[in-house]
């Protein structure tokens, strides 16, 4: 019996005859039972990834039903229906392991999208277990497919991908703010390609002054200048025949751009000092946090480099326009830190997960993961429950944060319980409350204000300027 069946548990056999017939139409095989013993009897001959339960059974409660299968089949996803529904009984479905709430009569495209949502939640949950089993470390990863991402957003980046992953592409441009993954997507890039078991080597092009990267990209010959005691070999020749990482690429001098843009067009160079042609055969991904078109208007970067490492570009949207891999990203780093700190953390409260919702993330998912690292640490528990340990340097902001999120995603894992949606706030506004209660518990200190929020003072100092908060 396949593992996609669909274990319908209802009394109301008019329900579940039209339930049956309608999962029927659309591929879904369904078995349906009346009452909680024909339930258990099936589960336990059977396997099955998805339930619809109704809460009141003629032999017993759906609560119950549900609490007893989270202890004996924890992979089992569980879509509660009932004719009886109210929040606080939502609430408590959601914190005992449902993956959703569903009053009756349920439309039939929202059941369907609620049923494929919860298929394909169940199938990541599995993806993820298996990945952390056979990782003894905290995981790279290394194919397109394993980086978590669902979203709309994402779609269309994704499906380009892996059409130039299959080519022996010359370029890749890869831009987006800063944590948005632009780092592992050239590495996952570079390991699904055709030099995969060649050189991936990677440069931060604001790392260094222009001096000192024009000799790591090209290497020197002894005495070509005064610290150059012997000869030194490039990055270039230590990638050839691999993949060169020109990270934050916007910031590179726009003198050594003209350099590059000779090495890229011609696939030759010379050390500094030296005479010598060298020949390479080098696959350029280049990554940068900047508006490189406003750059290139502004002449900070060169429009004819652009045009080259323009071949094929590739934009990552910002975490707060990826409401879809909240959940998964959240699920996906709760597996590795709980486990790596030795620890049995399941999951995370409706009002904790609404927070990671609603919450802007300026730093992307670089601080979502870091977040979601700390709460692993700080927590006792088997879940994440505490809202004071995603942010503990500051109990202010941790409250802004929850007043922010209760305001602003409700109190189910998606912000909606069926039926249920809580009044509005703009995220926006939600991002400016947090950013004005770690200021204010700062004391007016924006270093101290960026350590409470976990974000680079850089990028504090633009909220404040973008919120006008002086």
């Amino acid at each position: 019996m396949s593992e996609d069946k669909i274990l319908l548990v209802e009394d109301n056999m008019l329900v579940s005859t039209a339930v049956q017939d309608m999962l029927t139409d659309e591929g879904y095989g369904v078995f349906a039972v009346e009452n909680g013993k024909g339930a258990n009897d099936f589960l336990k001959d059977n396997s099955c990834r998805l339930v619809l339960l109704d809460m009141m059974l003629p032999d017993t409660n759906g609560r119950k039903l549900l609490e007893a299968w989270q202890k004996k089949y924890p992979e089992l996803t569980v879509i509660i229906m009932t004719a009886h529904g109210d929040i606080p009984t939502a609430v408590d479905c959601l914190r005992a392991g449902a993956y959703d709430f569903l009053t009756k009569p349920v439309e039939k495209p929202l059941l369907l999208k609620t049923i494929k949502n919860a298929l394909e939640h169940s199938a990541m949950q599995k993806k993820v277990d298996v990945l952390t089993q056979l990782t003894s470390r905290e995981p790279e990863l290394t194919q397109l497919s394993d980086v978590i991402a669902k979203s709309p957003a994402m779609a269309d980046s994704f499906e380009m991908l892996k059409m130039v992953a299959g080519s022996d592409f010359s370029c890749l441009l890869i831009t987006g703010e800063s944590g948005t993954g632009k780092g592992l997507l050239a590495k996952t890039m570079h390991k699904m390609g055709n030099r995969a078991n060649k050189p991936f080597v990677e440069v931060n092009c604001s790392a260094l002054p222009a001096t000192l990267i024009e000799s790591e990209l090209f290497g020197h010959k002894k005495g070509a200048f005064t610290d150059a005691k012997e000869d030194k070999i490039g990055l270039f020749e230590m990638a050839d025949t691999g993949t060169l990482f020109l990270d934050e690429i916007g910031d590179m001098d726009i003198k050594l751009q003209a350099k590059l843009l000779k090495v890229m067009e011609e696939q030759t160079f010379r050390r500094i000092g030296g005479t010598e042609d060298i020949k390479v055969d080098v696959t350029i991904i280049a990554a940068t946090n900047q508006d490189i078109e406003l750059q290139v208007q502004e002449n900070k970067f060169r429009s004819d480099l652009y045009y080259r490492l323009n071949v094929i570009p590739i934009k990552l949207p910002p975490l707060r326009n990826r409401a879809e891999d909240i959940r998964p990203l959240a699920e996906h780093f709760l597996h590795i830190y709980s486990r790596k700190f030795g620890k049995n953390i399941t999951g995370f409260s409706p009002e904790v997960f609404a927070i990671l919702k609603s919450y802007d993330w300026p730093g992307n998912v670089r601080e979502f993961r870091n977040v979601i690292e700390r709460s692993c640490i700080l927590t006792k528990g088997s879940i994440i429950d505490n809202p004071a340990v995603l942010f503990p340097g500051s109990p202010a902001v941790a409250a802004a944060m929850q007043q922010a999120a209760t305001q602003t995603a409700g109190v189910s894992p998606e912000g909606v319980v069926s039926g249920f949606r809580m009044p509005a706030m703009p995220l926006a506004e939600a991002e400016r409350m947090v950013i004005l209660a770690a200021m204010q518990e700062a004391e007016g200190n924006k270093n101290k204000a960026a350590a409470i929020l976990g974000l680079h003072r850089t990028t504090l100092y633009k909220k404040l300027e973008e919120y006008h908060i002086s």
